[in-house]
């Protein structure tokens, strides 16, 4: 948080400070942003009330308490509606969410990224702040597609990988077995070897002279 820009003061004699969006925890004291947006310390406390209304677990209560110290409007976009439209908005953003924070270049596919889109859309349909969403959505379609042709690539690699270690399994029973033929001929054709030494020394003997010498 800037400190030259903020000023705190007592709950009740808030004064509006410009682009602040954080919340000071301390009890009893809030800040407020410059779109008059107050976020108390009791923030999981009200968020907590919303789970027997849709389907948020303890995760993503602590997603929506981070996302709305950092971003206050979020809250306050809610804050015009019926608890269980409330309620409603409130698992879309956390949907969208645990997308930002669970996905990254290196793990997201296209199914993946549609889905993220769809809750972007729905969003923006609910009443979030479009300029919001957009920053949010341009974090996953602004990234450099040189890096999604080289996880494509990254993929037929390891496809083309898995395929070669499936061939090779296939032919390695036939292969031992012929190595093992091999060694076995090359053992027989050794001791063929030497007993043709053997006989043909045998057989030459007879044919030597008996010289003087």
């Amino acid at each position: 948080m800037n400190e030259d820009k903020t000023e705190i003061a007592p709950y009740k004699n808030i004064k509006i400070q410009e682009g602040l969006n954080l919340l000071d925890k301390t009890e009893g004291i809030g800040i407020v942003s410059n779109n008059d947006v107050v976020v108390t310390p009791d923030t999981r406390t009200r968020l907590e009330k919303y789970k027997h209304l849709v389907d948020l677990n303890d995760s993503q209560i602590c997603l929506l308490v981070e996302a709305i110290e950092a971003y206050p409007h979020l809250w306050n976009a809610c804050e015009k509606f019926t608890d269980r439209f409330r309620a409603w908005m409130l698992k879309t953003l956390a949907d969208m969410l645990l997308f930002l924070r669970s996905e990254s270049v290196g793990s997201i596919n296209r199914e993946r990224e549609r889905e993220f889109l769809k809750l972007c859309d729905e969003a923006v349909q609910l009443g979030f702040e479009r300029s919001w969403v957009d920053e949010m959505r341009q974090r996953v379609l602004g990234r450099d597609p040189k890096l999604d042709h080289a996880k494509v690539r990254i993929n037929e690699l390891l496809k083309s990988h898995d395929d070669l270690i499936e061939e090779l399994d296939s032919i390695k029973t036939p292969i031992d077995e012929l190595l093992k033929r091999h060694d076995h001929l090359t053992q027989e054709l050794h001791n063929m070897k030497k007993q043709l030494i053997s006989l043909n020394n045998f057989f030459d003997a007879p044919t030597k002279c008996f010289d003087f010498l």
